[in-house]
C-alpha cells in the first residue's frame, strides 16, 4: 500500500522527461576511426609529427 500523501501516478500520463522535447541534431554519418595498434597504444610517449 502507498504511504499517505503519495498517490500512484497514472502510467499513461507523461512523467519525468517524457515530454515533447526532441534532440535536434543530424545523425553522424562518419565511420569510426580505427583503434591504435601495438606499442603505440600502451606507451606514454607523444606521437611524432608527420
Amino acid at each position: 500500500m502507498a504511504k499517505a500523501g503519495m498517490r500512484r501516478p497514472d502510467p499513461s500520463d507523461p512523467h519525468g522527461t517524457e515530454s515533447n522535447k526532441k534532440q535536434h541534431f543530424a545523425k553522424n554519418e562518419e565511420e569510426p576511426v580505427q583503434e591504435i595498434q601495438g606499442k603505440a597504444k600502451s606507451g606514454n610517449k607523444k606521437a611524432g609529427r608527420i
